[in-house]
């Protein structure tokens, strides 16, 4: 007995001095980043890849985690709703950003996404670059309000007690606004009529002194007199993109040009905010980004302790060439090549002030993009610009229905949305329901129309057979969006005035697919062809820094995805 006793004892020991087969649970990296590239077409890092360099998408996508097959759930793709569906983990009927801008019914007027008449920008706003939902929007200042589910930053602010800072950093307002959440430490976006960084009296009153000293050097201002060409003189761009003049371009901003290179200077000396438009539809714009970002993980000390910080990056000028020479063109693919190297330099520092193997970094897009209309057909397709849904057309039709009323028929429009006026709807006498149907019947016969949802239809819920609808039902929110919902046809673009460049914002899988990929400790390189989503980014980076996920978050951290934790 006593023997046995002994060899259950030196058993024991035995098992507790083995080396243990289940891997140890990775320390939490000092930084999560979160890396948004406006409007980088999921295909684009394959298409492509052969001619990266070495240490930037090469890197991330061989030593990290790549998901080929990564689409958006829902049908109205846009900046905003990508922007927070990433943030958040959830999809826009939930979040609540069901696009750039509304209709909003409560104030009767278009609201910016993350425009507050109750803030102010700092320093003052001046004159507006290229982007046109800004320009419609937030003309004084900017707060993420109307965003009503939090963010990964405010789940580092929750999981930290307030410790672990927030960084957030773009172009465009709501790139930073959004995934910043409610509290970050750090928001700033680019002023487009002087080129300065600015923030909003949300955040703060005053710019951070280190902001303060980047914009008194003018960074946007060293491309003055110089042209935007080719990034490669080795390779053969026909070849791998299209030929240099395409049908349907646009000639960026600021006259620009359809073919390189492309002057950034005005041929309008009075045109003062041109030569920035310039810069911010260009490269370039990305890199003046990437130069404020250097400055703020030096600064702000990202990464420097164990309480895990995030920087949140958004680099926009992709998006602005892709909307004036659309995704086939050689400047797309010359924007591509230079975010290669924008990657490679932010991996850099990170790796010099951060540490090699202390920080975890996840890259998505907002959206995709629709080709040309003028290059899906040479291959084929069809395809056009059409613009079915313009009210005027759509009053015409319910008055020849219904009869004219005192209030016009129609109240707005927003998007692919159609917001009807209730006090037409109640002086004629009729019912919602049925004029949503009447006017979705009509809509449905109109050139470049692929359905029409109602809200009614939406609201009483979508059969799960239909797989579109539910998409357009993930992107509803009844406070917010209108009464019906006009979808165009593949490889249509929604508007006849846009007869040059192209845009995005549909359920088809150009403008779904996105890149998401995933570097840094404890990620188990390996590419993936399973569909997942880029919502599942908030789960990820909340894992990884050891914090819970957002509240409102929906999609799982993908299976395989991170070393195995002690049990």
């Amino acid at each position: 007995m006593r023997l046995l006793c002994l060899l259950a004892a030196i058993l024991l020991a035995a098992l507790l001095l083995a080396p243990d087969t289940v891997a140890e649970e990775p320390a939490h990296p000092r930084l999560v980043v979160l890396v948004y590239f406006d409007q980088f077409r999921g295909d684009y890092l394959a298409r492509w890849k052969d001619e990266f360099g070495e240490g930037g998408f090469k890197r991330i996508t061989t030593d990290g985690a790549w998901f080929q097959n990564c689409h958006y759930p829902y049908s109205y793709t846009v900046t905003a709703a990508g922007h927070s569906s990433v943030a958040t983990g959830c999809v826009p009927a939930v979040h609540g950003v069901v696009g750039n801008d509304w209709y909003d019914r409560g104030v009767g007027k278009t609201v910016n996404c993350v425009g507050s008449d109750r803030h102010e920008q700092v320093p003052g706003r001046t004159a507006e670059g290229t982007d046109s939902d800004e320009k419609k929007g937030a003309k004084g200042g900017v707060s993420p309000e109307r965003l009503l589910k939090p963010t990964i930053a405010d789940a580092i602010k929750l999981g930290t007690d307030g410790k672990g800072k927030v960084v957030a950093l773009s172009l465009k307002n709501r790139g930073a606004a959004l995934p910043g959440g409610r509290a970050p430490d750090v928001c700033y976006w680019m002023d487009g009529g002087t080129g300065l960084f600015v923030t909003s009296t949300y955040y703060r009153d005053a710019v951070h002194p280190w902001v303060a000293a980047f914009n008194k050097s003018k960074p946007a201002e060293r491309w003055r007199g110089k042209m935007w060409d080719r990034f490669r003189t080795d390779i053969d761009y026909a070849k791998l993109s299209g030929p240099d003049d395409i049908a349907g371009e646009s000639k960026g901003a600021s006259g620009q040009g359809r073919v390189f290179p492309h002057p950034f200077e005005p041929s309008d000396p009075k045109a003062k905010p041109a030569y920035l438009n310039a810069v911010y539809t260009s490269p370039f714009g990305n890199d003046l980004l990437l130069d404020l970002a250097e400055r703020a993980i030096s600064a702000e000390g990202l990464g420097k302790d164990d309480v895990p910080d995030l920087l949140s990056l958004s680099f926009s000028s992709n998006d602005a060439v892709g909307h004036a020479w659309g995704p086939d063109s050689q400047e797309v693919l010359d924007v591509t090549l230079r975010s290669d190297r924008i990657m490679k330099r932010l991996l850099d520092v990170l790796d010099a002030k951060v540490g090699r193997g202390k920080y975890v970094l996840a890259m998505t897009a907002d959206h995709g993009i629709c080709p040309l209309p003028e290059v899906s057909r040479k291959q084929g397709k069809d395809a056009a610009r059409v613009q079915p849904a313009l009210s005027a057309k759509v009053e015409a039709f319910l008055v020849e229905k219904y009869g004219k009323t005192a209030a016009k028929w129609v109240e707005a429009s927003s998007g692919p949305w159609l917001y009807l006026n209730a006090k037409a709807v109640t002086a004629a006498g009729v019912k919602q329901a049925d004029v949503e149907a009447e006017l979705a019947q009509w809509l449905a016969k109109r050139d470049g129309v692929e359905a029409v949802s109602t809200r009614t239809a939406l609201t009483a819920g979508v059969p799960p057979t239909d797989a579109t609808g539910e998409m357009v039902a993930r992107s509803f929110r009844a406070e917010r969006c209108g009464d019906v919902y006009v979808l165009l046809k593949p490889y249509y673009l929604p508007t006849a005035v846009l007869d040059t460049g192209t845009t995005h914002g549909s359920p088809w899988e150009y403008d779904t697919h996105v890149p998401l990929v995933v570097y840094g400790t404890g990620v188990v390189p390996g590419v993936h062809t399973g569909r997942v989503t880029p919502l599942a980014t908030a789960a990820i980076l909340s894992t990884a820094a050891g914090v819970k996920a957002p509240s409102g978050a929906t999609a799982p951290v993908p299976t395989g995805l991170f070393v195995p934790h002690r049990k």
